[in-house]
């Protein structure tokens, strides 16, 4: 009889220890969800753009990247070890598109596109920018061959879509566009797609690449 209350009281405080520690952890999970809560509001728009996502408005955090503006070099994870890096550091000129995901059917669509320009012009370093995770992405590219252009994530911090004017606060996503940078990084060519639905225009992209940048 002893016995069985011993192992009931153990039985007891096992479960009060459990249900304290699966408290503490909900707690503390609160905390964050509220702190991160209160970051994403301390988040404003400081630009005129007009983006819509399913036809509903969002908001693009920060300033309108615009040409003539020096690109702000934030570090973007590289690969699925996690390295980031800052590819903005080489001298050659850079295509940036920016996206929701790649796992997406326009996404999708203008990667491919974009892959194929980058076999066109060697000397032209193109990129995907998601907040996909690394393992997403490279998942993504070895399915598709994409092996021109560079998928890299902003998932970590979201500094760069934040500081680029890219980032959707509603979302926590980065906006479509597509960036044509020179080789000191200043824009030369941007295009904001005002509904996330639809494409880039890639062809008046790379017409401009190839007269305004391309040495002939």
């Amino acid at each position: 009889m002893k016995k069985m209350l011993l192992l009931g009281t153990i039985a007891i405080l096992a479960v009060a220890c459990g249900n304290k520690a699966k408290t503490e952890n909900e707690n503390a999970k609160t905390g964050q969800n509220a702190e991160y809560t209160q970051y994403l509001d301390s988040l404003k728009a400081d630009n005129n753009l007009k983006i819509t996502m399913g036809k509903v408005p969002v908001t693009i955090v920060g300033k309108e990247l615009k040409v003539g503006d020096k690109i702000k070099e934030v570090p973007l994870v590289v690969n699925s070890k996690l390295d980031e890096k800052n590819i903005f550091e080489d001298k050659n000129i850079k295509v940036i598109y920016t996206a929701p995901s790649l796992d997406t059917k326009v996404c999708s669509l203008q990667t491919k596109q974009l892959n194929e320009a980058a076999k066109k012009y060697p000397n032209v370093k193109f990129y995907s920018v998601t907040v996909d995770t690394p393992f997403a992405q490279e998942r993504f590219c070895t399915a598709n061959e994409i092996n021109g252009l560079k998928a890299v994530s902003d998932f970590k911090y979201h500094q760069f879509g934040i500081q680029n004017g890219f980032f959707v606060k509603e979302k926590g996503l980065l906006t479509r566009a597509l960036t044509i940078l020179d080789e000191n990084n200043t824009v030369k060519y941007i295009e904001y797609v005002p509904e996330e639905g639809k494409e880039a225009n890639i062809d008046k992209a790379l017409k401009f690449l190839e007269n305004n940048l391309i040495k002939k």
